[in-house]
């Protein structure tokens, strides 16, 4: 039994979902940027602050904003997920850091050892793996927006295959 398929409209079918999961996807990404936006301003604030108080208390900020949106577990990846990329070690890490920072303020604020721990601390934000942005699309059952953002092009690459197939 022979079916008569119209290869074009088969084609035109999955080029318009492919796209319609791209724009879906871009979506996703953009809502997840959008709910991130306030830890990682916070995180910008303390890694930039010129001393031990503000960055005590833009840490304290951000500790609290990663409390509330449920970042003190889960990790930064779908598939390989080890201690670099886990959540509750930057978390961990983070309060660290704000002790410290409480410690420093009994330094002289002209002083090297000051201006030493403060780079110290900076040094150590930047060891930590932190991105809310992988997070958010990691942990909060957005796995859908990463099928959408393989599944696109792969039904893309069908369709022109089709086409290019059963063209004559």
């Amino acid at each position: 039994m022979k079916m008569d398929v119209d290869v074009g409209a088969v084609v035109a079918g999955l080029v318009f979902l492919g796209i319609a999961l791209l724009v879906i996807g871009i979506g996703a990404g953009v809502h997840a940027y959008l709910q991130v936006l306030p830890v990682k301003g916070w995180y910008e604030q303390a890694y930039s602050a010129a001393d031990a108080e503000q960055m005590a208390m833009w840490l304290d900020n951000l500790l609290a904003e990663m409390e509330r949106m449920g970042m003190t577990h889960g990790h930064y990846a779908l598939i390989f997920k080890n201690p670099h990329n886990d959540a509750s070690l930057d978390y961990e890490v983070f309060k660290t850091l704000k002790e410290r920072c409480l410690e420093v303020q009994k330094y002289p604020k002209g002083s090297m050892d000051y201006a030493e721990s403060l780079e110290d601390i900076r040094r150590q934000m930047d060891k930590t793996d932190f991105d809310p942005w992988w997070w958010y699309m990691c942990n909060n059952a957005e796995i859908f927006a990463w099928i959408l953002a393989f599944w696109w092009w792969i039904i893309l690459v069908v369709a022109g295959v089709l086409w290019w197939w059963y063209e004559e």
